[in-house]
């Protein structure tokens, strides 16, 4: 037989190769998942043997299907499948010349021998390797499918963890955040505590006074009678003073009826058909004749030079804010955090005017402040994005310009 003529290769010398995919089709349905085989296996997965005429149908289910016959490969040893058997389901390169070479060596051994007595000696080298090796070579199969189902598993747990490590990262980022966020609250409640301790100071001696006046003046209102020889008692003193009380509450009463409150700051208007925040807006509010304009430094500066030190944060926003004053004839105040940072105090000559926040108070805080001690006649306008600082300083009559725009000036 030569290797054009493997196609006339005999049933019967595949014998073995497709009894142990039989034994192999019906050991793997009793893994979990089974082993899927040919249909055409499934009358004879419970037979002994496989009757000769069923030879050929099996034969075309085997090469019909590569991938099974490619795991029976996997798993053939050569106790259980001859040399013919294994050469026709490994199909290796040049397994056509070596099938022409055994079949010939079978022939001539048939030769001398009677087909009968080479059968039943391949039947007794069958069932003697059979018991441990069908077993043995099933589970070989189904754990070679486990390991890929697992391989699979551990790809989907590492892209689940680098989804987790994902999230972490970003919720540190949220963190830090917060943390700052927390820092400033901090920083504005330990600035208003200071303040509300001064009122109360102030608020205290202001009552000492008023004690002290209403005795000097108890004392006086006795002299004055006692000199124009009325004698006054003290009960008439208390009556004095409960009228004047009165009047003062008459007084107060009046004030609520009748708005004699001092006029507010009111925001500056703009004209006709500009947006808020634009850049025409924010010319036309520094233009604004005799106003006033307050820049929070480290909002404008940390924003625009983000890879700056603090250093040359401050100086690039001093001379922006410098060209903004000389184009536009604006006053300007810039206000940083810090009066105790080193260097902070040397601005050189500058047209627009610098503020540090002193010890224990914020720039919002001096901003603020700022704000309420300009006359209401006068209008303000202020830089920053800060959320608190706007609310506030918008609710004083202040007009706004956010950091960005004022940026975009340079």
């Amino acid at each position: 037989m030569t290797p054009t003529e493997i196609g006339s290769l005999e049933h019967r010398h595949l014998r073995s190769a497709i009894r142990f995919a039989a034994h192999i089709a019906e050991e793997g349905q009793k893994q979990r998942p089974p082993i899927a085989y040919p249909a055409a296996f499934k009358p004879f997965l419970k037979q002994e043997r496989i009757p000769a005429g069923a030879l050929g149908a099996l034969r075309r289910a085997i090469e019909a299907d590569p991938d099974f016959r490619r795991r029976i490969a996997t798993a053939a040893p050569p106790e259980l499948v001859d040399p013919i058997g294994i050469e026709w389901l490994r199909r290796e390169d040049g397994w056509e010349s070596r099938i022409a070479e055994l079949v010939a060596a079978v022939d001539a051994a048939a030769a001398q021998s009677s087909e009968s007595t080479l059968l039943r000696r391949a039947e007794r080298r069958r069932e003697a390797a059979e018991q441990v090796a069908v077993r043995t070579r099933a589970e070989l199969l189904q754990r070679e499918a486990r390991l890929g189902e697992l391989v699979r598993q551990l790809d989907d747990q590492r892209r689940a963890a680098a989804d987790v490590t994902a999230e972490v990262d970003g919720l540190r980022a949220q963190l830090a955040e917060a943390r700052l966020a927390v820092r400033h609250a901090n920083d504005r409640a330990e600035a208003a505590r200071g303040r509300l301790a001064g009122v109360e100071a102030d608020r205290d001696a202001a009552v000492r006074r008023a004690v002290a006046a209403e005795a000097q003046r108890d004392a006086l209102l006795a002299d004055r009678a006692e000199r124009s020889g009325v004698a006054v008692s003290s009960a008439h003193v208390g009556e004095l003073r409960d009228l004047a009380r009165a009047a003062r509450g008459l007084a107060d009463r009046l004030g609520g009826i009748v708005d004699i409150a001092p006029a507010g700051r009111v925001a500056l208007a703009l004209p006709g058909g500009v947006a808020r925040d634009s850049r025409r807006a924010t010319e036309h509010l520094l233009r604004a004749p005799g106003g006033r304009v307050l820049v929070d430094g480290y909002n404008v500066a940390k924003r625009t030079w983000p890879d700056d030190d603090l250093a040359g944060q401050r100086v690039r926003c001093l001379d922006l804010a410098d060209d903004v004053a000389r184009r536009f004839g604006t006053d300007i105040t810039v206000v940083f955090d810090g009066a105790d940072i080193v260097g902070a105090h040397a601005p050189g000559r500058r047209l627009a005017r610098v503020v540090y926040s002193p010890a224990g108070i914020t720039a919002d805080d001096v901003i603020r402040a700022e704000v309420t001690g300009t006359p209401v006649d006068r209008p303000v306008v202020v830089v920053t994005n800060d959320q608190a600082i706007r609310r506030d300083v918008a609710a004083a009559g202040a007009n706004l310009v956010t950091s960005d725009t004022f940026a975009d000036l340079r």
